[in-house]
């Protein structure tokens, strides 16, 4: 599942990820993301994955990377928050192919990812 944060500054798209995504997240997800990205060409993101398990099926799989690949260009920087280290070795395997800055952060350092966000904008 996905929740949109309340992000206060207006270059930072926050999202919350828990659970198991699904392919009904993405085809949710996907709009929203896309009307952020058409209002504002170079968003930072901020993802916060909290209890994030991964994906619940190969097509969910399928979908995030499809989703990345269209919004390859979009986001400026990008900072995964989480607790596993999983998450902190797929940020580190997805750095390379991405436009974005994309740095991990611990869940104690979500201050540390909201600033390092702003240093752009």
């Amino acid at each position: 599942m996905y929740e949109v944060m309340n992000e206060p500054n207006p270059n930072i798209l926050a999202i919350r990820i828990g659970g198991k995504l699904d392919e009904d997240d993405y085809d949710r997800l996907q709009p929203w993301l896309k009307e952020r990205l058409d209002e504002q060409k170079s968003p930072s993101l901020l993802f916060v994955m909290d209890d994030f398990q991964g994906w619940n099926s190969v097509g969910a799989l399928v979908e995030n990377v499809k989703l990345d690949a269209r919004y390859h260009d979009g986001p400026r920087q990008v900072a995964m928050v989480g607790d596993r280290g999983w998450q902190k070795w797929m940020t580190r395997v997805a750095a390379p192919f991405a436009k974005a800055d994309i740095r991990y952060f611990g869940t104690d350092e979500i201050s540390q990812a909201r600033a390092w966000l702003r240093t752009v904008h």
